[in-house]
């Protein structure tokens, strides 16, 4: 039979060197004690009714400590105070321990049971709040440690079914309802230490959460829209660069006939006028007396005996 009303645990401390003290001094029951890893346990055993009596301890029915077994320098047996005590506990630690006390004739005459088990103690717990969409509160801890178990306040008073809205109980984070504020405190403890931390909650604005959610709408879209215009934009630019080009007019000259120079027969000059940049115009050439290119405006330059007509 497993007595876990005969469990006393002492706590000092929620780090590492947690020390935890059991008392198993009921006889004929084993009795549940919880030991800290990396700490110190002290187990409360039955102790001599006389000096000539003898103990021999036990763990897991393998014989560890008696008067002339001392195997391990992490176990020792205080035999006036009935005190067993492991130093510098470690997953091996876990097992059942037991104490048997024979007189001088080797009679037994007190014996007891307990199991050991080892736990991570609790670190700081470390806190965190969001404000949800509908205004709600969502509390969040976490902690270190083995076997944890989570507890909540709301300015000193519990926070229970009454006063959450529905969902499982010893969890590690809360939601609260629309409208508390106040100080909140996260419990939380395991067989071997405890620990809390508190965080001051006001209450969540809804309308600063559906402003914010337009504007980062908005700034998404303005982004997108810039794109699209950037896009267009340079591809106008290049349709034009390769549109534009440079077009020459060959404007001849021709002698008119009938006339001539003082140097001889008549001759033939050629010059070449440039049109700004643009879409390339089809030249339609008249063989008459001058060859013309097709401008917009003419004009015409007399020099000495020849005419020249420009379109321009």
């Amino acid at each position: 039979m497993l007595n876990m009303g005969a469990v006393l645990l002492l706590l000092i401390g929620v780090t590492d060197g947690v020390k935890t003290f059991c008392n198993a001094t009921q006889p004929h029951i084993t009795t549940q004690c919880f030991g800290s890893l990396g700490g110190t346990v002290e187990v409360l055993l039955p102790t001599k009714t006389s000096q000539n009596d003898t103990y021999l301890l036990k763990k897991n029915n393998v014989p560890t400590l008696s008067e002339r077994i001392q195997t391990n320098i992490r176990y020792s047996f205080n035999v006036s105070t009935g005190i067993f005590t492991i130093k510098d506990i470690d997953r091996t630690d876990n097992g059942e321990y037991s104490i048997e006390v024979h007189d001088t004739t080797g009679k037994l005459v007190a014996s007891t049971k307990c199991y050991l088990t080892i736990e991570a103690p609790v670190s700081s717990p470390l806190l965190s709040r969001e404000c949800l969409s509908r205004g709600q509160q969502r509390v969040s801890c976490s902690a270190g440690g083995d076997g944890l178990h989570y507890s909540w306040s709301l300015d000193g008073l519990p926070l229970n079914g009454t006063r959450l809205p529905p969902g499982p109980g010893n969890a590690s984070d809360v939601t609260l309802e629309v409208g508390r504020s106040g100080l909140v405190t996260c419990s939380v403890r395991n067989n071997v230490s405890h620990a809390a931390a508190n965080i001051t909650l006001s209450v969540c604005d809804v309308y600063v959460l559906i402003i914010a959610g337009s504007l980062s709408a908005m700034a998404l879209l303005l982004i997108v829209v810039l794109g699209v215009y950037c896009a267009k934009k340079n591809k106008t630019s290049k349709d034009t660069t390769e549109a534009e080009d440079v077009t020459y007019a060959d404007i001849s000259v021709l002698q008119r006939q009938g006339q001539r120079r003082e140097q001889g027969e008549g001759e033939v000059e050629y010059g070449q006028v440039k049109v700004a940049p643009g879409p390339r115009r089809t030249l339609e050439t008249n063989v008459d007396e001058c060859v013309y290119a097709q401008p917009r405006r003419t004009r015409t330059f007399k020099i000495g005996a020849f005419t020249a007509h420009f379109r321009l």
